[in-house]
């Protein structure tokens, strides 16, 4: 997941660094961080926490420069602490280099051990610093020709940010498994996770960075350079079920609009089912909800009300967490539940805990028959490209069948979208080719 920002030659870059930031903070809320550039010396500030935490006035005052990454984290590879906080700054022959990276290298630990024999000394327990060191040891002319000598040797998923003094510099993978997208503010431009961040900063989209493709900013100019063979996308489909916002824009349709067309879907999948109403564990599963209404004609209804204090329980760094988050953040709204047969519609099923804490909270405030709805098929397989699903184990659609994991939540029925139905919503076609390898099992790596 986690999310990145980046604006160059901006006398407002600290500040609209700190707006992409707050924008994308559904993306990781364990870690927050900037680097920032005055053309000579880059300066750094990560801090654990949310990024309204770190970033206090005082601190931002003290990020002087016209350009500027940042990153928010959510770890899937080294451990939530504060070494791991991004962007990490290497002082080498290349000069000081910031990288801010979201993905997941999957030969991060083979290129660590080799370069370890070598000399390297890691200070972090994050994946993202392998690409520094090789950066470091392996280079070219400048900054651009040393990442497209050794970004090839990276598998797995990434979008980087790069910066050195005068240049910033974005990559994502050949695959194009996590997002990157490219804007322009007058003569600024931004390089972000999510194009609501750019939005919100208040530019405007260019386009998306392509696989394979790095894009160079420096001195006022954007270039582009392929450091890998051209691929067809293979963008991760949990952008549009989950990670994304709302208002940003995958595979050329808002989030917003696959969402509600993902519930006309499931409604049409369950065609002649009979409900009171149809309410959306907020907040992701609110449009899914409201999509399934209208072309279901069943009501929809708020049936939970939501603490907006308390994050994002799937991103939660351990179990845990995730569940005492879950319990914290949903209060069921007793009148409107009492008696009803209720169709609840959620963005997936990962773990089942969470779930079944959900369902028995309705029947306690006395709902009378409950049909789970998932707006994604199973998930049969971890993600090895950016999801925190490390174990099959903890993947309930692994070991159970749909009705050993109806029985285990304790729902009246259960329901998955097929992946056909997902694909569609999603944008599918010719040139869609989403990642589905998590409800496949089958890999592209």
């Amino acid at each position: 997941m986690c999310g990145i920002f980046g604006i160059t030659d901006s006398k407002e870059a600290p500040g609209l660094a700190y707006v992409g930031l707050f924008t994308l903070q559904h993306r990781g809320q364990e870690s927050a961080g900037m680097v920032t550039d005055d053309g000579t010396q880059l300066r750094q500030h990560n801090g654990m926490g949310l990024v309204n935490e770190v970033f206090t006035g005082k601190v931002l005052e003290s990020l002087k420069g016209r350009s500027a990454i940042g990153h928010i984290r959510y770890s899937t590879t080294g451990s939530s602490h504060l070494k791991n906080a991004q962007p990490l700054v290497l002082n080498s022959c290349l000069g000081t280099v910031a990288v801010a990276h979201n993905g997941n290298i999957t030969n991060a630990d083979r290129l660590k051990a080799s370069l370890q024999k070598s000399g390297a000394i890691f200070q972090s327990t994050s994946d993202t610093e392998v690409i520094l060191h090789l950066a470091a040891r392996y280079r070219g002319r400048n900054l651009e020709d040393t990442l497209a000598r050794n970004l090839p040797k990276l598998a797995g998923s990434y979008a980087f940010l790069f910066m050195a003094p005068g240049k910033v510099i974005g990559a994502r993978d050949p695959h194009g498994y996590r997002p990157l997208v490219l804007g322009r503010l007058g003569k600024s431009y931004i390089l972000a996770s999510e194009t609501c961040a750019i939005d919100v900063a208040g530019g405007k989209t260019v386009r998306e960075i392509e696989p394979g493709e790095m894009v160079i900013i420096s001195g006022g100019k954007v270039s582009f350079r392929r450091f890998a063979p051209a691929r067809k996308f293979t963008r991760c489909i949990f952008e549009q079920v989950y990670f994304a916002r709302p208002d940003a824009v995958v595979a050329g349709r808002s989030v917003q609009k696959a969402r509600y067309e993902i519930g006309a879907l499931l409604a049409r999948e369950l065609a002649g089912v009979k409900a009171d109403l149809v309410s959306g564990v907020p907040d992701s599963g609110t449009v899914y909800a409201l999509g399934f209404s209208e072309e279901a004609w069943i009501p929809y209804q708020t049936a939970f009300m939501r603490n907006h204090y308390t994050g994002r329980s799937f991103i939660q760094p351990d179990q845990r967490l995730r569940e005492v988050t879950a319990h914290l953040k949903l209060a069921p709204i007793k009148d409107v539940i009492k008696g009803k047969t209720i169709i609840l519609i959620d963005d997936s099923l990962v773990r089942g805990t969470t779930s079944r804490e959900i369902v028995k909270s309705l029947r306690a405030a006395g709902a009378k028959k409950i049909i789970m709805a998932i707006a994604s098929p199973p998930i049969i397989s971890p993600c090895y490209f950016g999801i925190d699903t490390p174990n099959r184990e903890e993947l309930i659609a692994n070991k159970m069948s749909v009705e050993r994991i109806r029985r285990f939540i304790g729902a009246d029925a259960l329901h998955y979208l097929s992946l056909e139905s997902l694909v569609t919503a999603c944008g599918g076609g010719k040139d869609a080719n989403f990642c589905v390898s998590c409800f496949t099992g089958r890999y592209n790596r």
